[in-house]
């Protein structure tokens, strides 16, 4: 009876630590997500330049954070600094460093809608597209200017196809307020070719040549492509 009692209690042993065993593997596993604030996201990127760029760029941001770290002993900062270093690190291909400097500036500047705008596009190389995202909406709450209209709509054609509604309020949006340009005019007739509504594109683009007859040439070039694949069937 012992011996048998002594059986269950190896195997409940065992079973113990193969559960520890387990949970700890797990836990190792799980390490780096639940320490890393940036798991999973692009951290650094190769930035191709010349070497006398580079050690320009590095000179100007070692000047910025010198003089950062001079007025920070004081009481008056001048907060255009952290644009500079963001901007910096940004082409040294070091997205954290820039990213943290985007937001100590954002925390100061809560309403600069050209630094959401920089911190939108960090964020997209970054692959962190849910605050990518919400930059985006930041930016264009505080100023709806056109560029901000187009940043916003290439961001989601590139990172998100299929949303192609949210595409076309926007494109609509950007129509009532800045009413016939060039880049309205070519967005929508590429947003009705790649919808199938092949006559409103071709429209749109017309009014698009009308606008920019200096750019008629290539206009009507790329009218003619994408009029063509959206007469082809579906």
């Amino acid at each position: 009876m012992m011996n048998r009692f002594s059986r269950k209690q190896m195997v409940i042993g065992a079973s113990i630590l193969v559960l520890f065993g387990l949970t700890g593997y797990g836990l190792w596993q799980a390490w780096p997500r639940l320490t890393d604030p940036y798991y999973g996201l692009t951290k650094t990127i190769t930035v191709q330049m010349d070497d006398a760029t580079r050690v320009l760029i590095q000179q100007k941001l070692a000047t910025a954070q010198a003089s950062l770290a001079a007025q920070q002993s004081g009481t008056d900062v001048d907060t255009q600094l952290y644009l500079v270093i963001a901007e910096n690190e940004k082409m040294l291909g070091d997205l954290i460093a820039s990213r943290e400097m985007y937001e100590i500036y954002l925390e100061a500047k809560p309403t600069s809608y050209t630094g959401w705008n920089s911190y939108a596009k960090l964020l997209e190389m970054m692959k962190d597209l849910p605050n990518a995202e919400f930059a985006h909406k930041k930016t264009i709450e505080l100023l709806a200017a056109e560029e901000y209209y187009r940043d916003y709509v290439e961001f989601l054609q590139a990172n998100f196809p299929d949303r192609r509604a949210e595409v076309k309020v926007l494109l609509d949006e950007s129509y009532t307020k800045f009413l016939q340009t060039p880049w309205t005019m070519v967005a929508l007739g590429d947003w009705y070719f790649e919808t199938g509504d092949c006559f409103q594109g071709d429209a749109h683009y017309d009014v698009a040549i009308a606008l920019t007859p200096e750019n008629a040439v290539n206009l009507k070039k790329d009218q003619q492509e994408k009029l063509e694949i959206c007469e082809q069937p579906r």
